[in-house]
């Protein structure tokens, strides 16, 4: 159910964007770097790639709305210290509203998105395990969850080239032995846009 949920949201947005009346721009492409930290302080780093699938934009008088659809795959790892290394690999959507000022060409953006992926994790330190009546020592042992989750990401113009980034980010972990683990993250990071109009 969920998944048919997410599909006629994104169904929904795109069919949006295609039926206004207003200009289609250029497709923009952009990587992001952000500090990933799991409550704030377990700390990690988010690398991104924005993929734009669609882009509309009304001008007015003094300023442009843009709306656009993007995708946007990425990796992450985090460190719970004296337990774990998490890595997380995802693909988010991202639904992004952006104020644009004619004259100096300045931004502020929000962008909610949703958030589907795999999560992996490593025990830090030294693992044992009884065989038999022997203790034996096991590298990499971990365990494999699958998130879902979204929130949303604020931020602008810094440069011509670089955007600033603020956002917070909540997903479900879902556990093999079944468990629903809520996990929230704070981000803080930048914006490389690969190409410059």
């Amino acid at each position: 159910m969920r998944k048919f949920l997410v599909v006629l949201f994104l169904v929904s947005l795109a069919s949006g964007l295609s039926a206004q009346e207003a200009t289609i721009k250029v497709i923009d492409r952009n990587i992001g770097i952000n500090y990933f930290g799991e409550l704030g302080f377990r700390p990690g780093v988010e690398l991104d790639y924005g993929w734009e699938l669609l882009k509309v934009q009304k001008e007015k008088q003094k300023r442009i709305f843009e709306r656009s659809l993007s995708m946007r795959p990425s990796i992450g790892y985090y460190h719970y210290a004296k337990y774990s290394n998490n890595y997380l690999f995802s693909l988010k959507f991202n639904y992004q509203f952006k104020f644009i000022n004619k004259q100096s060409k300045k931004h502020l953006f929000v962008e909610p998105f949703v958030r589907l992926g795999y999560l992996r994790y490593f025990f830090s330190g030294d693992v044992f395990e009884t065989v038999g009546n022997e203790i034996e020592k096991v590298n990499f042992r971990g365990t494999n969850s699958f998130i879902f989750g979204g929130a949303f990401d604020l931020g602008g113009y810094l440069t011509k080239r670089f955007d600033w980034l603020l956002g917070f980010d909540y997903f479900a972990e879902r556990t093999e032995d079944k468990l629903l683990l809520n996990r929230f993250v704070a981000k803080l990071g930048t914006r490389i846009k690969l190409n410059l109009k």
